[in-house]
């Protein structure tokens, strides 16, 4: 009988300087939630965090630390900022989780401490992501290691719903698409334009506004169950 497949949740504390969302959550002494990272094709990552700090000193923070592109302030109320940051930094919690089977969760700082949780599906080996985490983060302890049935962790987080629209996206349309929602571009009034969304994404407006179009239209004749033969004046996405 085929050994049930596993998926393993781990629970690390990071205290790295050198990791912005922390460094960031120390300086201003306040709490960074992560709420979305992109790959760029360049290596670079697009990061926006919701931090409860003022606008002013958050983008004053992000501007000098080493590493970091670009930055700016998405949208800020009383009590936090929505900050873009485009980082290009080699010892990154986010580029060391990238280079392995990791899917990164939910990502948490306050006052110098982060905590970020990740699922390691069964195919891959749970224990090379905490040896990667250790030998490029020193200051990175492991809090927790869970295994589930792959049954029961689809159950709770929803992801073959989620997986059911994404996976006739490309990784283009993806990442066009989740920018476009966290920087506000879909929100009226725009808080961003097509252009802030190229830029924080490193390709051409025209070339954004393709892949974002086309994705959402894929959703949209998903989420409507429109019939394949309706769809045969829709050209294939690239």
């Amino acid at each position: 009988m085929e050994q049930e497949r596993k998926t393993v949740e781990l629970k690390f504390e990071i205290r790295d300087p050198d990791s912005f969302f922390v460094a960031l959550s120390d300086a201003l002494e306040c709490r960074v939630v992560a709420e979305d990272t992109i790959h760029r094709d360049d290596g670079r990552f697009l990061e926006y965090y919701t931090v409860s700090a003022p606008g002013g000193a958050t983008i004053e923070f992000a501007r000098d630390f080493d590493g970091v592109q670009s930055a700016r302030i998405v949208r800020e109320t009383d009590t936090e900022s929505l900050l873009e940051v485009v980082i290009d930094r080699q010892n990154c919690v986010m580029r060391t989780l990238a280079t392995t089977h990791a899917v990164i969760k939910r990502t948490v700082a306050e006052s110098g401490t982060g905590v970020i949780v990740v699922e390691v599906p069964g195919h891959a080996d749970a224990s090379e992501v905490v040896d990667t985490m250790f030998d490029h983060h020193p200051e990175t302890a492991l809090l927790s290691k869970w295994h589930r049935d792959d049954a029961d962790l689809v159950a709770v987080t929803g992801a073959v719903g989620t997986e059911r629209y994404l996976s006739g996206l490309t990784a283009k349309q993806r990442d066009a698409v989740r920018a476009a929602v966290q920087s506000g571009y879909l929100a009226w009034p725009r808080r961003s334009t097509a252009s802030d969304c190229a830029a924080a994404l490193g390709i051409s407006q025209p070339t954004f506004s393709q892949h974002l179009y086309r994705g959402l239209e894929l959703l949209l004749l998903d989420l409507f169950d429109i019939a394949e033969g309706e769809r045969d004046g829709i050209p294939a996405g690239h």
